[in-house]
């Protein structure tokens, strides 16, 4: 977590990435493999010296609605089921247009992951997550948080993305009209190591 805000000016950045990432757990590694694929440089910061993140303690299962692995196992099953199902159940508290995009959105995704990364996703057909009004939980052949992680790892290695380990990101630059302009952070021997960058994730 970052503990300070400071000005970038005068400040001379080890390396420097079009997109920096703080965090290569599932959302982070999935991040930098979008960012490169769109012709990013792209760098990837790590607090721990393995990536793992929440989701390595999970059990990998993403809810995701009209994909091609649900019509495969004959399940009918639409993004406008699955956002009514996600507000019904939180109350409609949250932001609905949020949910409806988010609702549209993973399904491409998890497909993406497949077809471009080779992560062999499946749906759930034995399960219904409470709440969900269809079979919708996706998962790998293991069904572990710790499989995904380690996927998604092999896929960002496997595009050539650095992952730097052992970074613990401290410090947060910034230009004058509050661009972000890097970041700084301590290094396993102690050292700090400053990065810059164009977009921070």
């Amino acid at each position: 977590r970052m503990s300070e805000i400071r000005s970038a000016a005068g400040i001379s950045f080890e390396a420097s990435a079009d997109v920096l990432i703080v965090g290569a757990g599932a959302a982070g590694l999935v991040a930098a493999l979008a960012a490169h694929e769109a012709g990013a440089e792209v760098v990837v910061v790590e607090r721990d010296a393995v990536p793992s993140g929440s989701t390595a303690l999970s059990a990998g299962l993403i809810p995701a609605a009209g994909t091609r692995f649900q019509h495969e196992a004959g399940i009918e099953d639409s993004p406008e089921a699955f956002a009514r199902d996600i507000l019904e159940k939180a109350h409609h508290e949250p932001d609905a247009a949020m949910v409806a995009l988010l609702a549209r959105r993973i399904g491409p995704v998890l497909e993406w992951l497949a077809e471009a990364h080779g992560l062999p996703f499946d749906v759930i057909t034995n399960f219904s997550y409470p709440g969900h009004s269809a079979r919708r939980m996706h998962g790998l052949p293991k069904r572990t948080g710790s499989e995904l992680i380690d996927r998604l790892r092999e896929a960002v290695e496997a595009q050539g993305i650095p992952v730097l380990t052992g970074f613990r990101a401290t410090t947060l630059f910034t230009d004058d009209d509050g661009t972000i302009a890097g970041i700084a952070g301590n290094r396993p021997d102690g050292g700090e190591e400053r990065v810059g960058c164009r977009a921070l994730v």
